[in-house]
Parts: structure tokens; C-alpha cells; sequence
């Protein structure tokens, strides 16, 4: 499995269940419902941890997690 990485949601559209992560790593990544583990709710400035791939239509968040606060 690929490394971690941390991010911030940018955009999260719960109908369509889909939105944008802006990740520390400097891309842009979709995410989609299915790769939010535990049915965690996600809204737009929520910190969060995901494994980025990349597939024929770019780049996308899987094994997304909200970040834990010190």
C-alpha cells in the first residue's frame, strides 16, 4: 500500500457523494464515497488522511479517515 498522505476537503457534494481534497502534497484529489472508511462524514475544511492513486482518470483518494487531533 502506498503512503499516507493528509489533506484538507476542499469540496464534499453528499448527494452525489463525491468531492475534491486538496492534499498536502500539492494535488488535487477526488474522493468518492466508497473510499470513506467507517462511514465518516465528510464536509468541506475537514482534515483528513487517504492513500492517493492514480487511474486513467487521474488521481483519487482511497482508505479516506478523518485526521486525529493531538
Amino acid at each position: 500500500m502506498a503512503d499516507r498522505v493528509s489533506g484538507v476537503v476542499r469540496w464534499y457534494n453528499q448527494a452525489r457523494g463525491m468531492g475534491y481534497i486538496d492534499g498536502d502534497d500539492g494535488r488535487e484529489v477526488r474522493v468518492d464515497s466508497p473510499a470513506i472508511e467507517d462511514g465518516t462524514f465528510v464536509v468541506e475544511g475537514l482534515r483528513v488522511t487517504y492513500v492517493p492513486v492514480e487511474d486513467e482518470s487521474g488521481w483519487h483518494a482511497e482508505h479516506l479517515n478523518i485526521a486525529k487531533h493531538a
